[in-house]
């Protein structure tokens, strides 16, 4: 595989709602601001990419080959990970691999509070609860989910009749190829959709975490923000059948191949280099009314801090009672955190930016060139959020 020389390897912080498998923005650092947005295979910007800096050929990212990147891209659970070896070796966050090294861990042999290391494939333990999904193939299925769509006056009705044509195309595909995960992902809604073919492996052991004092250090104070302090990385492994067919874990499983992998870099970054970043992301929501942000503003989050703090410190009493206790909870009480810390940098945020006043001068814009019927229909969708 050729890429630049060493590229790096970035950990991805997984979104708190996770979609199909699609490409989100590429941050090129080339003396210029990071480009922003979510790009879907197929809107890739290669022109913008090739100026700041890329050296690989943009045509290369999306094949299924050698030269390409996608094949590397592996979705850990519900996080992001990179194949980063010809046998299988999977980088990703620890808080990605944490409940499946608690529940590995008991509290004579505490992986998740002292780390965890197999120096060779024997010593590896299974990874419980984990599973990974590999992207084998996708195609834009827009035309035939949108196509000739009978017109509803209620945009519930109306959701409703797509829901049903991917359904649809969801099931055609399954009977046609029984080996794959098929599944139609929602690019932007009622716009573009794609369907897309997964291999999913169930088979994943450990294969290194660090201690839970490197791996969770400072808890969340520097979550989601940058830089962080935190030894937020793990490696696990992916098995395969010997004819290299996904099953569940058997002793005569082998290594996963993957046709590519990502080498990592065995010198730091410097300033201006060039710097990508491909991931499962979440949904993005630029494109939904300022009634909508103003819920999730105003009700939404607020209430939904309330509810998780007062779980989380419920939880924490729970753990606290014994190790068993505590190996139980910890990874309903991580993901709890997770989510609140943010939340609570959601809320920050759109206290400290005009987001809200910026979406509502949108908003008023539209209404400005929408006929009588689309004004209706805004009014209709902003009072769903009243």
């Amino acid at each position: 595989m050729k890429c630049q020389p060493l590229l790096s390897v970035t950990l991805l912080q997984a979104a708190l709602f996770t979609v199909a498998w699609s490409l989100p923005a590429f941050f090129g650092l080339a003396h210029a601001r990071p480009d922003k947005g979510m790009y879907p295979p197929g809107s890739v910007p290669k022109e913008a990419l090739v100026k700041a800096g890329l050296s690989l050929n943009p045509d290369l990212i999306l094949t299924f080959s050698e030269q390409g990147l996608l094949p590397a891209l592996v979705r850990v659970g519900g996080c992001s990970g990179s194949f980063v070896s010809r046998e299988g070796l999977i980088v990703t966050n620890h808080h990605c691999a944490f409940d499946a090294v608690a529940a590995a861990s008991t509290p004579e042999r505490n992986h998740l509070e002292n780390g965890f290391y197999a120096p060779e494939l024997s010593d590896e333990i299974p990874a419980k609860g984990l599973s990974l999904r590999i992207t084998v193939g996708f195609h834009d299925v827009s035309k035939e989910v949108l196509e000739g769509l009978p017109a509803h006056d209620q945009p519930v009705d109306r959701h409703k009749a797509i829901k049903e044509r991917i359904k649809s195309l969801e099931n055609k595909a399954r009977t046609g190829d029984t080996t794959l995960t098929h599944e139609v992902a929602e690019m932007f809604p009622g716009k573009s959709y794609l369907l897309f073919q997964y291999k999913i492996l169930r088979d994943v052991r450990l294969v290194y975490v660090p201690s839970r004092a490197i791996g969770e250090f400072g808890g969340e104070s520097d979550n989601w923000v940058w830089p962080r302090h935190t030894g937020d990385y793990a490696f696990v492994r992916a098995y395969v059948g010997p004819q290299g067919q996904a099953r569940n874990f058997h002793p005569e499983n082998v290594p996963y191949r993957p046709l590519t992998y990502l080498p990592v870099a065995s010198q730091p970054l410097q300033e201006n280099d060039f710097v990508m970043i491909m991931g499962y992301p979440g949904q993005t929501f630029r494109n939904y009314p300022a009634s909508f942000l103003r819920y999730h503003q105003e009700k939404v989050l607020p209430i939904t801090l309330r509810n998780f703090d007062w779980l989380i410190h419920r939880l924490d009493s729970q753990g606290s009672l014994s190790v068993q206790e505590s190996l139980l909870w910890s990874p309903r009480i991580k993901s709890l955190a997770n989510r609140t810390k943010n939340y609570q940098g959601k809320i920050q945020g759109l206290r400290r930016v005009s987001l809200l006043s910026d979406f509502e001068k949108q908003d008023s814009a539209c209404l400005a060139l929408a006929t009588a019927s689309e004004r209706s229909s805004l009014r209709q969708l902003d009072s769903l959020y009243g």
